[in-house]
């Protein structure tokens, strides 16, 4: 059997063989058991009433009840009166055995003190999800559509038939369950089992989609460590360097911030001799701080500088999608908008391509953005005769045959050219103390009040106005994922990532004013 650890108070670590999950009548048992199994690799959710209850309701015609609870109850009594107390407890180690030998089990759908005591004693993680009364009264009533009377009497006899409270007296962990999102209770699980943060990088499971393996990493990291290969960016790199014998004015552009990466980039790109554009683009909510450095960097490296104004790119959707997160960003803190925000950022994740045609609000700036930014690579080089663009970004361009790739072909017609996007630091493998070197023999100083290391609100107003709303309903810094894949990729320490994620930018306009000014939002229909 797969087991969990806990780390005790006295440091020496505990095993499970997997979690039992009891608590009060409309505790949210199910719900957080599958949040559960979606979160730890391995497991596997055991619903009581699928595995027990169900089968021996079609074998027994003889029970009967008004309700599936309260047949179900009936079942339960049974079982207890034919093979004991704890009757359900080890029919479930059984089926474990039997069935799921190899994995995790999550239990959920199981009551009774005596089943809680035998599975404490065989092993398993007994959890008590705890809501007050009151509000499980009223989850019984909207869930079961019973009447108040019936909800109240539906709580009594549950805790005269399985002694619910002594459950609670002697289980590992209680858990508040009176909100609305299933994932927190299930954060606290994890936290517990020593399964909250990645041990490499910066990601925790307070972020829905992220899930951390028996070795402790996120899957990100276990991912990279099991697919880098260096062998595949000394031939990119043969291939980048081709680039720099092309003829023209220009062979690359090169984009740039004036912020460390972007001008530690351009620094590398003239001493491999490449004759390189300097540009920045103008989404209309970038800092204007941005622009003037941009401009000081690239004429002290004696390199020409355009500001590309990109707001052409902007599609008709993409600006319903602009609209549509002011929109989201201007509504009042609540349970439902904090379980509405989670929700949005898993859904922005399948929708942040170039190629996406829908419309939805994002939660996260940078994936609308992206929408327009790669777009605009490809057009503005394509303009220019060049086919090569090349980005400050230390973290791959993506998974191509199973491989992590430095350097990304866009296409997206059959009678145009190819451009290539290149992440030059991940390429070259540069660490920050190498960008630290070049920064301090150019000259290059952080602005006033900067950190070496900033999260994207830091140049990005957009950003900037959503940041603070968003790490407080998601749980954790929208940034976050971003700065993960630099630690993951070794640019950045840890201890570097977090330190920027704790930095709180302040800022006194809404989304909506930000996008507004910007031009690039659409009333919508």
């Amino acid at each position: 059997m797969r087991q969990g650890r806990n780390r005790t108070s006295n440091g020496m670590s505990k095993t499970y063989k997997g979690i039992a999950i009891f608590g009060t009548p409309a505790s949210g048992k199910t719900a957080i058991s599958l949040k559960l199994e979606k979160r730890l690799p391995g497991s596997k959710h055991l619903e009581v009433f699928d595995e027990l209850i169900e089968p021996t309701l079609r074998k027994s015609p003889h029970i009967k009840g008004e309700s599936v609870r309260e047949r179900a109850r009936q079942v339960f009594g049974y079982l207890k009166n034919k093979y004991g107390q704890s009757a359900i407890g080890k029919l479930v180690t059984g089926i474990h055995k039997r069935k799921y030998k190899k994995q995790f089990i999550i239990i959920s759908g199981i009551r009774g003190l005596e089943n809680a005591q035998y599975l404490k004693r065989e092993g398993y993680l007994i959890v008590f999800l705890s809501v007050p009364a009151s509000a499980g009264v009223k989850r019984l009533m909207e869930r079961e559509g019973y009447s108040k009377d019936a909800a109240v009497k539906d709580y009594k006899e549950e805790e005269t038939i399985y002694k619910t409270s002594k459950v609670k007296s002697i289980a590992d962990l209680i858990l508040d369950t009176s909100g609305k999102d299933p994932m927190r209770p299930a954060a606290a699980l994890l936290r517990f089992l020593g399964k909250y943060e990645c041990k490499k990088c910066v990601n925790n499971i307070e972020n829905p989609v992220i899930s951390i393996d028996k070795d402790g990493l996120c899957q990100t990291c276990a991912l990279y460590k099991s697919k880098f290969n260096p062998k595949v960016f000394r031939k990119e790199l043969k291939f980048f360097k081709a680039f720099a014998n092309r003829r023209g004015k220009y062979n690359a552009m090169v984009g740039i911030s004036g912020g460390k990466d972007s001008t530690a980039v351009l620094y590398r790109m003239v001493k491999f001799g490449f004759r390189p554009l300097a540009f920045t683009f103008d989404t209309g909510y970038y800092s204007d701080h941005i622009f003037s450095r941009s401009a000081e960097m690239a004429e002290n490296l004696g390199v020409s500088h355009e500001r590309i104004d990109i707001r052409t790119y902007v599609r008709k959707i993409d600006r319903i999608s602009y609209r549509k997160t002011a929109e989201l960003y201007d509504l009042p803190y609540s349970d439902k908008l904090q379980a509405r925000f989670r929700g949005l950022y898993e859904e922005g994740r399948e929708h942040y391509s170039v190629k996406c045609g829908h419309s939805i609000p994002f939660v996260r700036t940078c994936q609308l953005c992206r929408r327009v930014v790669i777009r605009a690579y490809y057009g503005e080089a394509v303009k220019r005769g060049i086919n090569l663009v090349v980005l400050g970004i230390n973290e791959w361009t993506g998974l191509s045959r199973n491989n992590f790739t430095a350097i990304r072909k866009l296409k997206p017609f059959k009678n145009k050219p190819a451009v290539y996007i290149v992440h030059l630091p991940f390429l070259i493998q540069a660490k920050i103390g190498d960008t630290q070197k070049i920064l301090r023999k150019i000259g290059w100083k952080e602005p006033r009040g900067e950190l070496l290391i900033e999260s994207n609100a830091n140049s990005c107003l957009f950003a900037r106005a959503a940041e603070n709303k968003a790490r407080k309903l998601l749980g954790f810094h929208p940034d976050s994922t971003r700065l993960g894949r630099e630690v993951t990729a070794s640019f950045i320490s840890k201890e570097q990532a977090l330190k920027a994620l704790r930095k709180r930018h302040g800022y006194s306009y809404s989304v909506r004013e930000v996008l507004e000014k910007a031009g690039v939002t659409i009333a919508l229909p």
